[in-house]
């Protein structure tokens, strides 16, 4: 009788956590993977592209018929797809579904987009390969998609491997370069990369070079939401906007509960000008009030570039609140910084950074080096408020400087999480475990593993 109730007890427990846990955490474990043999399907395995009924891709060889579709010209304007099942792209080399699309940025019109709205359900797209380290890819877009103009959501990658070169089109270098969309006009939600593997080598003039472990660039009021990136990211010329989970954020785009654990390499080249950051290059360079990233962090090692930051690269028009970086900062060419590497160049570029800390190390022989982030004179410039970084850095925090120096060890405790949110629990940090969080760290299901392992 008691282990009758024992049991029982087991299962209610783990009916109650399972019931809080969203059914595409376990859809990897409802469909066999299906390994693409390089194939091309001659249509999808059902639907007709409504809401109601959805065009349903099952394996790769019908992924690859989209692929051929939108490169062949069609945009599936206003039309809907969803994964049903894992795929598995088997290292087998990937045209990205929309392979070109440089034209588009001089006003012409020979370009491809995917307009269509792709939802994975939780699935997983495995082994992503574009190009090789032998015979890097020529293109100026990369990804699983080069430029989308619909809602990418619900999708998991896992073992991403780009190898690039950027192309030469109008006499400039256009890459734009991420993990799951290289430029993206339509909002993303709910989408992962792991095992991220990116080299981006350019050359020549660059008019255009924006590369993140997600999306190069998002362009317009669109939203990023809830997503995920790890790996490495390694770019070898020194050029362009470079960050772990996107390269360059569009006027009056947000970021939310998002989160980047990319290491990121890049040339230290001053006459490249890279902006790179841990989590985003830089911003558009335009002020704007909307164009905020919130909640979220970056943990990856940042090395190189010209301007450089745990979490951003250069401030740039972004309005950053609520967000921490813990990596450490090293090498940039020109300047650096434990969050923000360079403000802006002229006023009308001003940002802000509200509510925020840093972690990581600032080392190397950069000519300019900030404890936090770069407020270089004593004129206006970007506001940071209520902002913080590691002590160890005090060293080099320059006079106008606003942010407040504090031991590590007080930057783990619930009193720290309190002074982040100065007053309104709105700003989402909390203390947890031992831990300063600011709401987009992944969920935690050890609560459903020990029940499940406790069932006999």
């Amino acid at each position: 009788m008691k282990m009758k109730k024992k049991l029982l007890s087991l299962l209610l427990a783990l009916c109650l956590v399972m019931a809080l846990v969203p059914m595409t955490a376990f859809a990897e474990d409802a469909q066999n993977i299906s390994v693409w043999d390089g194939s091309t399907a001659a249509a999808f395995a059902g639907g007709t592209g409504t809401a109601e009924d959805p065009y349903q891709i099952a394996n790769g060889a019908q992924l690859a018929y989209l692929a051929s579709s939108v490169n062949s010209g069609e945009t599936y304007t206003g039309k809907n797809f969803v994964l049903t099942a894992n795929i598995d792209l088997n290292g087998l080399p990937w045209t990205p579904i929309a392979n070109s699309f440089s034209d588009a940025l001089f006003g012409g019109s020979d370009y491809r987009v995917f307009a269509g709205n792709f939802d994975g359900k939780g699935y997983t797209i495995s082994n992503v390969s574009i190009g090789s380290e032998t015979t890097p890819f020529e293109s100026d877009v990369f990804g699983l998609f080069g430029a989308t103009e619909g809602k990418i959501s619900n999708l998991n990658l896992d073992t991403v491997s780009i190898h690039g070169v950027a192309k030469i089109a109008s006499g400039y270098v256009i890459g734009i370069a991420g993990g799951l969309v290289g430029s993206s006009a339509g909002s993303i939600e709910n989408c992962h990369v792991t095992g991220l593997a990116m080299s981006a080598p350019s050359n020549g003039y660059v008019a255009a070079y924006w590369v993140g472990g997600l999306v190069g660039a998002l362009d317009g009021a669109q939203l990023i939401n809830e997503c995920s990136v790890s790996g490495s990211i390694t770019e070898n010329t020194g050029k362009g906007s470079i960050g772990g989970l996107i390269g360059e954020l569009g006027k009056a785009a947000k970021i939310t509960y998002s989160r980047s654990d990319v290491t990121v390499n890049v040339k230290a080249d001053p006459r490249g000008g890279a902006d790179v950051g841990g989590f985003i290059g830089k911003g558009n360079g335009k002020t704007d009030a909307e164009t905020i990233i919130r909640n979220c962090y970056a943990t990856g090692n940042v090395t190189g570039g010209a301007y450089t930051g745990g979490f951003a690269g250069g401030l740039w028009g972004l309005n950053i609140k609520n967000c921490y970086a813990s990596g450490n900062v090293s090498q940039a060419a020109a300047a650096m910084a434990s969050f923000v590497g360079t403000d802006a160049s002229d006023q009308d570029y001003y940002g802000s950074i509200t509510n925020c800390f840093a972690t990581g190390s600032v080392t190397g022989s950069s000519p300019f080096q900030y404890a936090f982030a770069e407020q270089s004179s004593a004129t206006k410039r970007s506001e940071i408020t209520n902002c913080y970084f590691a002590e160890e850095n005090s060293g080099i925090k320059k006079q106008y400087e606003s942010a407040t120096e504090k031991p590590q060890d007080e930057m783990k405790n619930e009193a720290f999480a309190a002074l982040l949110n100065k007053g309104d629990d709105s700003n989402g940090w909390s203390f947890v475990n031992g831990q300063v969080l600011c709401g987009a760290e992944p969920a935690d299901y050890s609560a459903v593993e020990a029940a499940m392992e406790a069932i006999p």
